[in-house]
């Protein structure tokens, strides 16, 4: 096959990865195409060539699948904000359950009750995200990189975003276009609680005082907090906000009658509503407590306070010392910093836990426990749960539970990210 792009094939599609793209292969070569579903005969416009597989796109469907369905963004698939928006919400589901119980069964752990998938809402359920910036011309957009690319989508809303982020996309484009570093802006992130909102804004020279007035006029005139970042993220900096507050931004979990508050570079749950659903699950799920429990990596308590409220000794453990702050904070406010102890710990490096727990809590990043930390666990608890953002690591640490005289009593799918391929997986492991 010539190596000039883009050029057109014509594929069978006979599976799908864990990105959400179909799978197919030509001249004995594999293809991965976006916005294609298994069965399907397409015509892909192909865009990369990497380590001997081939990237791209539907360019036009030949012959349709069934769960096939019209995309109701306007920009699918160009943007690469979501995945899989060709599918329904039921079908979205199905595919993310069968896609858990196919990594699970490849790594022969079996499960004992799988509940059905629990489902959110689909659309304005996003309350971060990191948008792109990108000037065409004098012009700047903000929006998702588009798919396999550094452009960025040309956006002026978005389905998936929570509304009052959406609706600062078109303000911030003119923002942007009047400040000196306009082609030194390349990236706007987005947060939101329950009220209020923050904008992080990158910038890759300094700011001048023209820069900083404008600003300042447009956290007051949309009533939101704005920082600047001019390096890692530990350089985000307050820069304004309405009058009476802050850059810290909260969220309800009323079913346990907390607030947590959180910085908006804090790593947080996107979909507001399905992590309550998800917490009280989790929690339910543990029971009456028995001794102390262990909630590792606790981020800023969203599984702790919960289950402090429920009576539960809790000891919390992160590496991220910021978000220990906040969570130690949030303890306070909530009248539960009796019950709750947290720490800074690298959980990668076998932390120092009590010898016995009455149960332990994960949720770890993408990557999984890691073998030390499962050893570490090992013969210190009988019940055990796991709230994973990457099925494959959960399998992997399935396996790792199973051998060590666990089995996997339940496990659910939870759909945080709808429209995107993205699985958020809860587990209980019982000795």
């Amino acid at each position: 096959m010539a190596r000039r792009l883009p050029q057109f094939v014509e594929l069978r599609i006979t599976g799908v990865d864990a990105d959400g793209r179909g799978l197919g292969e030509i001249d004995g070569r594999p293809i991965r195409v976006k916005n294609a579903l298994p069965g399907e005969r397409v015509r892909a416009r192909l865009l990369r060539r990497r380590r001997g597989e081939w990237w791209g796109e539907t360019d036009a469907v030949l012959v349709a699948s069934p769960a096939r369905h019209p995309a109701p963004c306007p920009l699918f698939p160009r943007c690469g904000g979501c995945a899989v928006q060709q599918l329904e919400g039921a079908a979205q589901l199905a595919a993310k359950q069968a896609r858990l119980l196919e990594l699970l069964d490849a790594s022969g752990v079996e499960v004992g009750r799988l509940r059905p998938p629990v489902a959110g809402p689909s659309y304005h359920y996003r309350t971060k995200a990191r948008l792109g910036v990108r000037l065409v011309g004098d012009a700047p957009l903000i929006g998702f990189r588009e798919h396999l690319s550094n452009r960025v989508a040309r956006m002026d809303d978005c389905l998936v975003l929570a509304p009052r982020l959406g609706r600062l996309i078109e303000p911030l484009k003119a923002l942007v276009s009047g400040l000196s570093v306009r082609d030194a802006v390349p990236q706007i992130e987005l947060a939101a609680g329950d009220e209020g909102c923050a904008l992080v804004v990158r910038h890759l020279r300094p700011l001048v005082a023209g820069d900083v007035d404008a600003l300042r006029r447009f956290a007051l005139r949309f009533g939101v907090a704005l920082l600047t970042q001019a390096g890692g993220p530990e350089t985000a900096a307050l820069l304004a906000a309405p009058a009476g507050r802050t850059q810290r931004l909260g969220y309800a979990i009323p079913a346990f009658g907390l607030y947590l508050n959180f910085h908006p570079s804090d790593f947080t749950q996107v979909n507001l509503a399905l992590n309550r659903r998800l917490v009280a699950d989790v929690v339910q799920s543990l029971g009456s407590p028995t001794g102390m429990t262990a909630d590792l990596f606790c981020g800023i308590g969203n599984f702790s306070l919960p289950l402090a409220r429920r009576g539960h000794r809790v000891l919390g453990l992160e590496g991220d010392g910021g978000c220990i702050d906040r969570a130690k904070d949030n303890a306070a406010l909530n009248g539960l910093g009796g019950r709750c102890e947290f720490s800074v710990a690298d959980l990668y490096k076998a932390p120092a836990l009590p010898p016995r727990l009455g149960a332990v809590l994960v949720d770890p990043p993408r990557s999984g426990l890691g073998s030390a930390l499962v050893e570490a666990l090992n013969g210190r608890t009988d019940r055990l749960a796991y709230v994973s953002c990457n099925p494959a690591t959960f399998a992997r640490d399935a396996r790792h539970f199973v051998d060590l005289g666990f089995n996997l009593a339940e496990a659910a799918v939870y759909d945080l990210f709808p429209h995107t391929a993205h699985i958020e997986t809860f587990g209980l492991f019982e000795r």
